[in-house]
């Protein structure tokens, strides 16, 4: 996430309204080092927050046209008597992030992985300038600042899209927190920190799949190797159509996913999933334990599934 200094800087740009800045300028106003200046802006720049460009030795800097930053611009000339970097930065906007709706501060906590002290102290400051309330133990944005919870989202995704394309082309995020993303793309990718899943990576657990140019994967610092109960939920996230959900049937029943394994993974891709995740699997489950009996046109007839899984060599 954006930190103090970056947003020091860009509520400069934004505070000034000048068009285009020399980075010894921006340093001189903001008693930084030009090295320390620079290193600020790159990172900014690496986020498409804004751009720069060389004008003889000057390096000149300009806010970014991306729709985060428009929002942050019309909320901060707006109410420039708030200091929003100093409230806002860092772990504030982990917490922006997710008051998208109504949470508690435990739910916040758990989903933001910020200590509940440290949750209890920022919602605190946000409550003490208007910018939350809180009613019946839950904390929510008051108007006009709810903008802030779609600028904390859009300067994540701006982030993590502007990441991805510098290693693949033809970036599709499809699901995302603060801090990790799934998304598809051409080509592969070999950098750390980029685990390839979805269809791909079914032939690591002996069911090749024939999949289209397009492959899938999750940036995540938390995982170390995608566990077949992770694949599954990421399938699902990919698309939930009625070929995806016979893949993950087959993957559950070569690996014999046991259902609290499965519920366990699909219970932390949930909250920010378009899809209601942990439903899915439930259905997934009472189907291959009731030999088909779930009736869905997303799910294979019995007598079908069974011949797919023949196929693979799974005994069902």
């Amino acid at each position: 996430m954006i930190g103090k200094s970056q947003l020091n800087l860009l509520s400069h740009l934004i505070d000034k309204s000048e068009r285009e800045v020399p980075i010894s300028t921006l340093a001189d106003r903001l008693g930084w080092s030009a090295g320390h200046t620079s290193r600020v802006v790159s990172e900014l720049e690496a986020q498409g927050c804004v751009r720069t460009k060389n004008v003889g030795r000057q390096k000149l800097v300009t806010l970014g046209e991306i729709e985060p930053v428009e929002q942050l611009e019309a909320l901060m000339n707006e109410y420039g008597h708030v200091d929003l970097p100093e409230l806002v930065a860092g772990s504030g906007l982990q917490l922006l992030y997710y008051l998208n709706r109504r949470r508690t501060a435990t739910e916040l906590a758990e989903l933001s992985d910020i200590s509940r002290a440290t949750v209890y102290r920022r919602l605190n400051d946000l409550q003490a300038v208007g910018i939350i309330g809180k009613s019946e133990s839950h904390y929510q944005l008051n108007e006009p600042f709810s903008k802030l919870s779609s600028i904390a989202r859009g300067l994540a995704h701006h982030k993590h899209r502007r990441e991805a394309e510098r290693y693949a082309d033809g970036v599709n995020i499809l699901w995302e927190t603060h801090e990790e993303y799934l998304f598809a793309c051409k080509g592969e990718i070999s950098e750390d920190r980029f685990h390839l899943t979805g269809p791909s990576l079914f032939a690591e657990f002996d069911i090749p799949l024939l999949t289209r140019s397009r492959r899938h994967y999750i940036r995540s610092d938390r995982i170390n190797a995608i566990s077949p109960a992770e694949l599954v939920c990421h399938t699902l996230l990919i698309d939930d159509n009625s070929r995806y959900r016979t893949y993950s049937l087959l993957l559950i029943q070569r690996e014999a996913i046991g259902q609290a394994a499965l519920k366990e993974c699909a219970e932390y891709y949930n909250p920010e999933a378009d899809i209601d995740l942990l439903a899915i699997i439930d259905q997934l489950v009472e189907y291959l334990q009731t030999e088909g009996r779930v009736i869905s046109d997303r799910l294979p007839a019995w007598k079908e599934f069974k011949s797919t899984a023949a196929d693979y060599e799974i005994n069902v």
